[in-house]
């Protein structure tokens, strides 16, 4: 008889990388736009210093201090004690006494739109491409 041998595989089409190199490690990161390699890093700062005590999706305050002194330096080292307890309250809208990731999600965006702010109003603003 001729026809397909139903015992070979039919060829599959090959996987589609996953738009998420975090939720797909199989997909590189250096393949990666590089708003998707921000998005990348945001997500695993946080789990890089979440869980070293306590609840393995929060950061406490000592993991949170920890986080900005060797991550955002410029925020961390400048921060006295009275400003960091500050910082973690205004942080912690569920008064847990932990930063979950949806409050520290808030804090980088918050973050960032005052980098906007200071960068748009710069003195070397440059015009758009087109």
């Amino acid at each position: 008889m001729g026809g397909v041998d139903k015992h070979s595989p039919s060829p599959s089409p090959p996987p589609r990388a996953h738009p998420d190199p975090v939720l797909c490690p199989r997909r590189s990161l250096a393949m990666a736009c590089p708003l998707e390699q921000a998005l990348a890093v945001m997500v695993t700062t946080f789990h890089k210093y979440s869980g070293k005590e306590g609840d393995k999706y929060k950061l406490s305050k000592a993991e949170l201090k920890e986080l900005l002194n060797k991550e955002l330096p410029v925020f961390g080292t400048q921060m006295d004690e009275v400003e960091f307890r500050r910082l973690m309250n205004d942080l912690d809208h569920d008064k847990d006494s932990e930063v979950d990731f949806k409050e520290y999600a808030c804090f980088l965006a918050c973050i960032t739109m005052g980098f906007n702010e200071f960068f748009k109003d710069g003195p070397s603003k440059q015009p758009r491409k087109k």
